[in-house]
């Protein structure tokens, strides 16, 4: 199992269930995931915008995300301003992140949850232009719980894409995030 899509991890459980004889439960479970990204991509398709989303998998060096997480991304109604669904994460420079304007930023360090994000914060609020980017001055910056919703390639993607859906969308979504999911930075908390 080595996923690269959001389908790759729907056939991932399939295959598991072929091999331990419980293809209907697998099929049930895959079925019922389906069908909530296919209500976020449905919900999506009625934005009148979609922002640039800057994906922060890793603060120092900066990374942005990759395999699924680019995907998950534009499911949610975003254009990504870095990341591509076919390689994996690569470095930014930062020169690169100021000039591409993100209007949301959502920083996922691999693995770590919400509260080891946030020691990482100053090391990107610390830079030159952070404060001009759309996303800052637009109170778009949002923590969310990696290690949970993005990093593991598993059943918890799909709500790691409902939670970056109304992070993207929020005129289109609500109550998506669970408690401790995820931070809004330098306004209210999303949820804590």
């Amino acid at each position: 199992m080595d996923p690269q899509y959001l389908s790759d991890i729907l056939e991932d459980i399939r295959r598991v269930g072929r091999a331990t004889g419980t293809e209907d439960r697998a099929e049930s479970i895959t079925s019922r995931m389906q069908a909530r990204i296919d209500a976020v991509v449905e919900r999506t398709s009625h934005a009148s915008i979609q922002p640039r989303v800057l994906h922060v998998e890793w603060a120092d060096p900066i990374m942005c995300g990759g395999h699924w997480v680019p995907e998950m991304v534009e499911l949610a109604g975003g254009v990504n301003c870095f990341g591509d669904k076919e390689a994996g994460s690569f470095r930014l420079e930062w020169p690169e992140v100021v000039e591409s304007r993100p209007e949301v930023i959502i920083m996922m360090p691999c693995g770590f949850d919400v509260k080891r994000i946030l020691q990482d914060v100053p090391l990107m609020a610390d830079r030159e232009g952070w404060t001009s980017l759309p996303a800052v001055q637009n109170n778009r910056v949002y923590v969310i719980d990696a290690s949970a919703y993005t990093s593991r390639s598993g059943p918890r993607l799909v709500e790691g894409l409902e939670i970056m859906a109304e992070m993207i969308h929020p005129e289109l979504f609500s109550g998506m995030i669970p408690e401790a999911g995820a931070v809004r930075l330098y306004d209210e908390l999303v949820r804590s």
